[in-house]
């Protein structure tokens, strides 16, 4: 149960206005000098990040001091540095300061009189009184300051579990490591004795902080960092000691509960193969404040920008036949609730293979084509891809395992393992296998060929479904995701997300009346494999869902309409122009005579012309794009011809299309003072006129067309004849019903 909030009114003023000062000491240790103090892992990179996150949080305040020790710092954790800078901050603090201690490492007990000592980098065990810092002496220092608020966070009963092969032992051996209860009592003395003390610990009473690889940090302080780069923020942007606290207490049980439902899907592998071997689950880990009548503890205010993420969640969904009505409502949700972009491929006969394998490969290897950030301390997302795919499996007459997209687009399972192997991030692997019903071939042969080792993070799911049933795994999907995405009206903090594990076991109960074969397989003993990553809901921005559809991407001839999409996202017009031309020649077959001719035009693949019109219609919010220049035509396509004596010598017909032409030139602003614009000189800004690009670059240049084997320049007959490639073009995109 959530505990209930203090929080009385907002005030940032003293701190923006540099009238209070808020004073910042952070200590992390891993390593220790005395051999019988176990080392810890993520205890100095806790310290470092918590400290990239509170300068952040706290730029707007002119008035601050932070004093950051732990193993890679200039200054090390040793007594005497701590010492020497409590002291100091004790004697320069103010009535209106704000001091913050934060400790992550061990905390001992010392063993004749139980006092509780926070462990430095020159602790030695047996000589804790002298060489550690005595928690009650902090707490002296703090009681003898001047400031009238005081926080203490302390991560302080680390436990030995490293992995997710479950808690290694729910109590450590070690008695001397394990100080929390002593920790919560000796806290609430102190808070009883003073208003304005805020003690914020990592874990309850008889429980131990546990520490997870993939965050690369304990959980504790992986959400305290996530909390002040934001996500704890109220909706003023306001991030004060309690909203932080509620934060964290939240998002730290979430994946506690996270870890221990993937848990539970391996062992139910386990069982299912008959192992004896099961991984217990993790005991509770439950954030603990001690606070006694103390108002709002501002602690920052959110930082404006926000890092970009190292590795975006990708999606890749490639529907081969036969086709499904839910492969592209998969594709939505995923990019709404799942915050995966997404690539969707619904394949044909004319779609090139080795384009599917490469975009297989694109998305699978998506983390190591990724920039590293600037700022190492950023805290990210977890790298995950997510790869759906529907078709056929069998086996060739060599006996070699293959998965059929098409007829010509053929998957070998050797190739698909060697991709997976490449793979350094979380996979969720979906194979969608409608049977025909005489087919024999073993999908479960397929999940148990297709996993990895226990060091990787992979979540595999297969269904084999009869030709009676051939949509319902599909259908399936969507719909056991959907429920995922469905909280309460009244949400407390946070919304959980969905597991892989989650997700299995939804599946699993969906598709137990029906005659579908589901096969699966989940390691992730380094982390969770989630499908919908939690995201808080406690400020407003966070709280909205994505109303963005996902690009339909897709093409006749397996073209990659990705680049195009990131340039206009990017509003890099004249860029993506240049790769609209590029792409609209390839797709059909004119690269080496660099333009299109009339029967090209005329013949063009109303999927790719639909893909790249849709984008530039999208991201141009309805500026540019072959739809808005063909509505632009349509306005004034009844135009007649103005000149009867040049009708006579070149037709009436050409004289209404050169004049169209010219008239349709100068509205989207290629044409001004009666002279064609050079691509070059052409300016493109907030104020271009609308339908200015797409810029018909796949034509031959206006002014300079082969009519009757002589080069015209500049000449009616010219413009009427590119006219008409132009009319051709706006007729493709009514036949083809593009809007």
């Amino acid at each position: 149960m959530c505990p209930v909030g203090v929080r009385t009114s907002h005030s940032t003023h003293a701190l923006e206005t540099g009238l209070a000062k808020i004073w910042l000491i952070l200590v992390g240790v891993n390593q220790y000098q005395d051999e019988q103090i176990p080392c810890l892992r993520y205890s100095a990179v806790d310290c470092q990040g918590l400290g990239e996150a509170l300068n952040a949080a706290t730029a707007g305040f002119p008035q601050k001091d932070i004093r950051i020790y732990h193993d890679f710092a200039q200054q090390q954790p040793l007594l005497e540095n701590i010492s020497t800078s409590l002291k100091e901050v004790a004697t320069a603090s103010k009535s209106t300061d704000t001091i913050l201690f934060y400790f992550s490492g061990h905390g001992m007990l010392e063993p004749s009189n139980r006092e509780v000592v926070l462990c430095l980098q020159d602790t030695q065990k047996d000589n804790l009184i002298n060489t550690g810092l005595q928690l009650q002496e902090l707490l002296q220092l703090l009681e003898n300051c001047p400031a009238q608020q005081q926080l203490i966070w302390l991560d302080a009963c680390h436990s030995g579990g490293m992995t997710l092969f479950g808690a290694r032992g729910e109590a450590t051996k070690d008695s001397q490591l394990n100080p929390t209860q002593e920790l919560v009592e000796i806290l609430r003395q102190r808070a009883a004795k003073r208003k304005g003390f805020y003690a914020l610990l990592s874990c309850d009473g008889d429980q131990q902080s546990w520490e997870f690889p993939q965050l690369k940090h304990g959980v504790f302080t992986y959400y305290l960092i996530r909390g002040l780069r934001g996500e704890a923020a109220d909706s003023q942007g306001v991030i004060e000691a309690d909203g932080l606290y509620r934060y964290v207490y939240h998002q730290t049980l979430a994946y506690i509960d996270k870890t221990n439902q993937q848990l539970r899907v391996i062992n139910q592998l386990k069982k299912s193969r008959g192992e004896n071997q099961i991984h217990p689950e993790y005991p509770s880990q439950t954030p603990k404040r001690i606070v006694e009548g103390t108002g709002e503890v501002i602690l920052g205010i959110k930082p404006h920008e926000t890092a970009s993420l190292k590795h975006p969640r990708q999606a890749l969904i490639i529907e081969g036949f036969p086709k499904s009505q839910s492969a592209l409502a998969l594709s939505k949700i995923l990019n709404t609730s799942g915050y995966f972009e997404v690539n969707y491929w619904s394949v044909s006969e004319t779609t090139p293979a080795t384009n599917v394998r490469k975009a297989i490969q694109k998305c699978l290897l998506s983390e190591a084509f990724s920039e590293s950030p600037s700022n190492a301390n950023i805290v990210e997302e977890i790298p995950t891809v997510f790869l759906y795919l529907r078709g056929k499996i069998q086996e060739t007459e060599q006996g070699e395992a293959v998965f059929i997209l098409a007829d010509h687009i053929i998957i070998n399972r050797s190739w698909l393992k060697k991709q997976l192997r490449r793979c350094s991030s979380q996979q969720i692997i979906i194979l969608d296998c409608p049977q025909e019903s005489d087919t024999c071939v073993s999908v479960q042969d397929w999940v148990e060929e297709l996993q990895l080792g226990l060091d990787t993070e992979q979540c595999l799911i297969a269904a084999a479904a009869p030709s009676s049933e051939n949509q319902r795994f599909a259908s399936s999907l969507v719909d056991t995701l959907s429920k995922g995405v469905q909280f309460p009206s009244k949400p407390t903090i946070q919304q959980s997300g969905l597991t892989a594990a989650a997700w299995i076991t939804q599946l699993q109960i969906e598709l137990s009346g029906s005659d579908i074969q589901l096969y699966f397989w989940l390691i992730g003993f380094q982390g969770v494999i989630e499908v919908f990553p939690g995201k808080t809901l406690f400020s407003s921005d966070t709280s909205e869902e994505k109303a963005e559809d996902i690009d339909d991407l897709s093409s006749s001839v397996g073209l990659d309409y990705t680049h195009l999409r990131d340039l206009l996202k990017a509003e890099r017009w004249l860029e993506a122009d240049r790769e609209t031309t590029t792409l609209m020649l390839k797709v059909a077959g004119k690269a080496e005579k660099d333009y299109l001719d009339l029967a090209s035009v005329e013949n063009f693949s109303c999927s790719d012309l639909s893909t790249i019109d849709g984008l530039w219609v999208k991201y141009s919010r309805g500026r540019f794009g072959f739809a808005v220049q063909k509505g632009i035509w349509e306005s004034i396509r009844d135009t007649s011809g103005g000149d009867p004596v040049l009708g006579l010598m070149i037709g009436n017909d050409n004289v209404i299309a050169s004049e169209t032409c010219i008239d349709f030139a100068n509205r989207v602003g290629w044409r001004l003072k009666d002279s064609w614009i050079d691509y070059s000189q052409l300016n493109v800004n907030d104020n271009a006129p609308n339908g200015q690009l797409p810029y018909f670059g796949f034509f031959e240049q206006v002014w300079r067309i082969k009519v009757l084997g002589v080069w015209e320049w500049h000449s009616a007959i010219a413009t009427a004849s590119w006219w008409r490639l132009c009319v051709a073009l706006f007729s493709r995109i009514q036949s083809c019903q593009i809007n």
